[in-house]
């Protein structure tokens, strides 16, 4: 049965990374990207491919109507304009509008430092990002009172290296680590299936540079087919 995977935030980085597994793994995949992008990776892995500003409500809209199925949703939404924040008001134009067409599951992709887990961030990170995290936590509180089936994922450190291959999910909120790119995807990716994480809130770190307290269990998932 062909699936269809509606990505926010894919023309580079993780969303990027996702794509190519998803359609390597047969999902059907459409990518919003902003006006005037260029994509010619997403075109060539065969992506539908949506220009659209998330910031927009109808343009978000526009994109759902891309799919042929009510999809699966990604977002890695981040950044924005002076006074805009795409990590909170992007997401809930995507939260949104995933409720109102009636969107199977929605995978949120945040970042540690955020909710329950922001007491666990070091003051450094606070101050450089402070505001940024506290957007991407009131994005995963919208999400959570939508009450359409979920999981948020918050990723450590994100690094542009190659990927090991060693990307793991965790329940704990005290964990601390770096990821890249590549394992964060490979870890979102069985997310888009798997009923076990629904409702959940996970952490994403390279179990090789994992910081966490004794007896941390990886939260283990198979891989999406």
């Amino acid at each position: 049965m062909t699936r269809d995977l509606l990505l926010f935030g894919a023309r580079t980085g993780t969303g990027l990374e996702l794509a190519r597994l998803a359609r390597a793994a047969g999902w059907r995949v459409t990518a919003m990207i902003r006006p005037g992008s260029a994509s010619p990776e997403l075109t060539a892995l065969g992506c539908t491919v949506v220009e659209g500003d998330a910031l927009d409500r109808s343009q978000v809209s526009r994109a759902f109507a891309a799919c042929a199925l009510p999809p699966v949703v990604a977002s890695t939404l981040g950044g924005g304009m002076p006074g805009r924040a795409v990590d909170y008001e992007g997401n809930v134009n995507v939260i949104d509008a995933a409720k109102a067409f009636g969107a199977s599951r929605m995978i949120l992709v945040t970042s540690l430092g955020c909710g329950d887990s922001r007491v666990h961030a070091s003051e450094r990170l606070l101050a450089a990002i402070g505001d940024v995290l506290q957007a991407k936590t009131r994005a995963e509180d919208h999400l959570r009172a939508a009450a359409i089936p979920h999981v948020i994922i918050r990723p450590g450190g994100l690094v542009s290296d190659p990927p090991t291959g060693q990307g793991a999910l965790y329940a704990d909120t005290c964990v601390h680590g770096r990821i890249t790119r590549p394992d964060l995807a490979g870890a979102v990716l069985p997310c888009l299936t798997d009923a076990r994480v629904l409702g959940r809130t996970l952490s994403a770190i390279d179990r090789t540079r994992l910081a966490a307290p004794d007896g941390t269990v990886e939260f283990r998932l198979t891989a999406a087919a």
